[in-house]
């Protein structure tokens, strides 16, 4: 249970991290890709678990979604603001992860498990529309426009490449501490040729300026934060870690709002507030059904 916390605090400072280190979403993405990566590789030679081949592929595909997940989601720092996105990305992979847990995985057998958990992702998706409302009754236009845009942005980037993250290690069966460094190999090979197929972001500031190399920082974290969810849930199990961990959308929306400094009054901090409290309530309700 400590170690659940740990993660759940440790990912909830991810966005603090990227707001000291600063730079442009592809040099964080960058930057925490190289910091996964250590992490990744200390944790093999710590561990040495066993990893088979398909079980190797697999999990690097689902680091692959965590790139395009990640992107989305430093982007989306920027153009929504940290406590208006957390909420977002949290609730998309709660209920894209629960879906697919029944669908394909077997997850709620019964009949009143479904009904709860069904119910409960109903609560989460109406927290996460009312964390993106605004309060503004005059956002119209190209305002109205470019705000629906970076939310669909969010929404489709952070649920496909989450989604899958948490998803396709599933499929080969491979857990715990066998998942991550394949995954931190298939994260930083995506941002790379995401990097480089952007001729904006082909240079040597976007791979090795200063930013990129202060956002290594931001990789230990996420890493460490990996380190402690995968301990959890060996210790006690795969849906009570996953609820606790996911919890750092509290911190993470907190920290928006007290250290970031951003401006939210009245209806908005409203909206957000209630919109968070939903989606923790959701996923503490899916994270323990049987």
């Amino acid at each position: 249970m400590t170690l659940a916390i740990a993660s759940a605090v440790i990912w909830g400072c991810t966005p603090i991290w990227t707001y000291i280190c600063g730079g442009k979403p592809i040099q964080q993405l960058l930057g925490t890709t190289y910091g996964a990566l250590v992490v990744g590789i200390v944790l093999y030679f710590i561990k040495q678990p066993y990893i088979s081949t398909a079980g190797f592929w697999w999990c690097f595909l689902a680091g692959a979604g965590w790139t395009i997940g990640q992107l989305a989601q430093y982007t989306a720092f920027k153009r929504l603001s940290t406590s208006t996105t957390v909420p977002i990305v949290a609730g998309i992979q709660l209920v894209l992860v629960d879906l697919s847990g029944v669908l394909f995985f077997g997850s709620w057998p019964s009949l009143a498990s479904r009904l709860i958990g069904f119910f409960a992702i109903l609560v989460v998706i109406f927290g996460v529309v009312l964390s993106t409302r605004t309060g503004r009754v005059n956002t119209h236009g190209d305002q109205g426009r470019s705000h629906a845009r970076d939310i669909m942005m969010v929404l489709l980037g952070t649920g496909l490449g989450y989604g899958s993250c948490s998803v396709l290690p599933k499929i080969p069966e491979t857990s715990g501490w066998a998942t991550f460094p394949p995954q931190s190999i298939g994260m930083i090979v995506t941002a790379v040729l995401i990097a480089l197929a952007l001729k904006q972001t082909r240079n040597k500031e976007t791979f090795f300026g200063h930013y990129t190399l202060k956002n290594i920082i931001t990789g230990f974290n996420s890493g460490l934060g990996t380190f402690s969810y995968l301990g959890a849930i060996v210790l006690i199990n795969l849906s009570t870690g996953f609820t606790i961990s996911q919890m750092n959308i509290v911190i993470s929306s907190v920290a928006g709002l007290l250290f970031m400094h951003e401006n939210k009054h009245g209806v908005a901090l409203a909206n957000t507030i209630a919109g968070l409290t939903l989606v923790v309530i959701g996923g503490v309700v899916t994270g323990f059904l049987h």
